[in-house]
This record gives C-alpha cells, structure tokens and sequence, in this order.
C-alpha cells in the first residue's frame, strides 16, 4: 500500500467522479458502520437548498472557529483541487492526509460512488483531527444525499428554486420536499425568508418531525464577500449562529473576514469570476453586476449539459459580446451542441475565450466568467496554478 501514491488516487477519483451517480443513502451507512459510526463524535450541521450553501458553509466555518470552536467542512464540487472539499479551521487537508484517509477509507470492502468515498473521507479526517463541529454541504438534493446523517444537530436551508429537476422533480414543491427529507427529528431548522412560498410545505416536514422552525432574514451586517444575495445568505449563518449561542460582536467580525473562492471573485482588476450555474444563481449574479461600474460587458460562459442554459441565457446581464465556451468535465455542453440561433462567439477553450475578451475589452470595460462551477474553475487553474497548493479560505 505503500507504493500507492496522491496522484495516482486523484487520478482514480476522478475516474470515478464522471462515472455516474447513485441516490441513496444505504451505502454510507453501511460503509460508516463498518467503522463504528465516527460521524457520531462530530457536532454536524447540514445545508441544503439550491444555491448559497457553499457560502453559508464557509461563513458558518469562520464563525465557529473564531469562537474557538474546531471545525471541519465539507463542500462540493471543489474549483481547483480534490482537497478543496475538506478543510479543518480552514485549511485543506494535506495530500499526506488526503492519501491516508483515502487508504483508511478503501480499507473497508464497500463500493462507494465518488461523492460518498469524499464524505466517508471527509467524516474520517475530522475525527482524526479532533473536530468539535463538522459542517457538510449537500451534494444533490437532501433526503437521499450521503451527508444525510441521523445524527444531525440542525439543518440550515438556503434558496430553493428548479434545478436538478431530472433527479429531484419537476417543480419546486417536489425539489423542496426532497431537501426537506435533510430535517432532522427534534433538531432546529433554519430557513432564509426567501423561501416564503414553500413556508408552509416546510413547516409542514418540521412539524412532523418535531423540527423547532426558525426563519432567517438578510441580516445588514457587513461582509467581506460580495452581492447582496450574501445578504440572505450570512442572514442564515447569523440565526444560525444564534442558536449555537455565539457572541454577536464576534459573528459580525467572522462575517468580515470570511473567503470563498469563485463567488463574485475578481481574479483580475477587469475579470470578475462566479460560479452561478443555474437560473437562480444567474438571476441573483445578474443584481450584482447591475450593481458595478463599467463600460461594455464580455460575457465567457460554458454549461453542464443537464442544465436549463437557454433560461440562464435570458437572464444574463445586458452585454457586448457573448463568448461560449466549454468546461473540461465530461457531462459539459459542447460548443458543437448550440443551437446557430444563440447569437455568440464560439472558442473551445476556456483560457483562449479569456483571452479573446481581454484582446477586446477596455480597461473600464468588464469580463464576466459564468455559468458553471468548473469553467470557474477551469480558468481559475489556467490563470492561478498556484492556488491548488493553497488554503482555501
């Protein structure tokens, strides 16, 4: 086992990232017990909902080791690097760690999908670090993710709206009562007000389940990251905080210092960069840069092949020019596929999209990278290769 190298078990990961997804929560369960329930010594908060819960993660994550708790987080998908996914106080595990709790992991004779070796992984490293509290960012949906653990001690929701609707329904009730399935029995839940017209299937799940329902509105504290649906976003992280009993003063400092990459990042004084991948995030990225000062906009775009993008299209900031590229995962849209009636400049790679906007646009004109998680990440990895070797936040 020795012989057994980081690289090689990325590059296995990776074969089985694209090979297909698995719903269910038997597998981990199984795989968990083998190894004598380790996830029952950690302090879990689950999030689930369509969009902001990488950001509400990180901002939980800061809060509570600021308040010297230690705390383990687990996100996904990850924009440069596979040990972006599980971070302790803040730092992502090391390749070292990587590769043993990997071996720890495949140890036990259980098949597992990619996303549920990761939580395994992830549930391992932060007993092994002594983690107080482990917060975990739900994959798909709620009810059938492999972070659905039954030792929860509260549920946080952010924004629901339509997205994976092949896997999780084709309305927003059916995606919202499958997230609902995360709610645990007798533990609190934290809701954003956004939510107002799914309240009462919610409060309908918590009910049933003894859930005190708790609704969480913008908060007006200042933030370190931008747009003004973080409002919503840290205004759930600061109910939540609430509830965990942490000092106001020092929540309100957290919300100033908290990083999370891809998130209306400007990687360069012109190029700003998100990972908004759906009509809600769009929508909400839209209200941002409404928000910026400049001249003509540039617009780099690539999109998984199971999204709705003729819908993210339309809801696309008034721009100059449309640039279409593609991601390098296996489940991307290629350019070859769209449509000759979406009026667009089409490059097949992401860099060189890039670098045909800068050729172009001004320096008060802007560069906008959307529409899907690993094109954020794929010119995040062309323009900062260093940023695989750092902490994330």
């Amino acid at each position: 086992m020795n012989t057994v190298t980081y690289d090689s078990i990325v590059n296995y990961m990776n074969s089985m990232e694209f090979s297909g997804m698995k719903l269910g929560i038997d597998r981990i369960k199984s795989a968990l017990q083998l190894f004598g329930n380790p996830e029952r010594k950690l302090k879990i908060i689950n999030i689930v909902g369509t969009n902001g819960k990488g950001s509400v993660a990180a901002m939980m994550s800061q809060i509570l080791r600021d308040s010297g708790h230690r705390t383990g987080m687990f996100t996904s998908p990850h924009l440069v690097d596979v040990r972006e996914r599980i971070q302790v106080d803040g730092q992502m595990i090391t390749k070292q760690d990587f590769r043993d709790v990997f071996l720890e992991a495949k140890s036990k004779l259980v098949e597992l999908t990619f996303f549920e070796l990761v939580t395994l992984m992830a549930v391992l490293h932060f007993v092994h670090k002594k983690a107080e509290y482990a917060i975990f960012e739900a994959g798909l949906g709620g009810m059938y993710d492999a972070t659905n653990f039954d030792t929860g001690m509260m549920t946080l929701i952010t924004n629901i709206s339509p997205d994976h609707t092949s896997v999780l329904g084709d309305s927003v009730e059916k995606i919202a009562e499958d997230k609902c399935g995360m709610i645990k029995k007798g533990q609190p839940v934290v809701v954003t007000h956004a939510n107002s017209g799914l309240m009462g299937l919610i409060s309908r799940v918590a009910a049933e389940r003894n859930a005190r329902l708790v609704i969480a509105d913008d908060t007006d504290y200042e933030l370190s990251l931008k747009g003004r649906f973080q409002k919503e976003n840290a205004g759930i992280a600061v109910q939540a905080a609430k509830e965990l009993r942490i000092d106001e003063e020092s929540v309100k400092q957290s919300l100033r210092r908290v990083k999370w990459p891809g998130r209306a990042e400007f990687i360069e004084n012109n190029v700003l960069l998100d990972c908004a991948h759906n009509p809600g995030g769009i929508a909400a990225l839209r209200g941002y840069v409404k928000t910026l000062k400049y001249g003509r906009l540039f617009i780099i775009f690539a999109v998984s092949k199971n999204k709705d993008y003729t819908e993210m299209l339309s809801l696309l900031p008034e721009h100059h020019e449309l640039i279409f590229t593609q991601t390098s995962v296996a489940r991307r849209l290629s350019i070859d596929e769209i449509p000759d009636d979406i009026e667009c400049t089409k490059m097949r790679e992401p860099i060189k999209a890039l670098q045909h906007a800068k050729s172009l646009a001004g320096e008060k004109d802007l560069i906008l990278v959307c529409g899907s998680i690993f094109l954020a990440g794929d010119i995040k990895t062309a323009l900062m290769p260093e940023a695989a070797e750092d902490a994330v936040t």
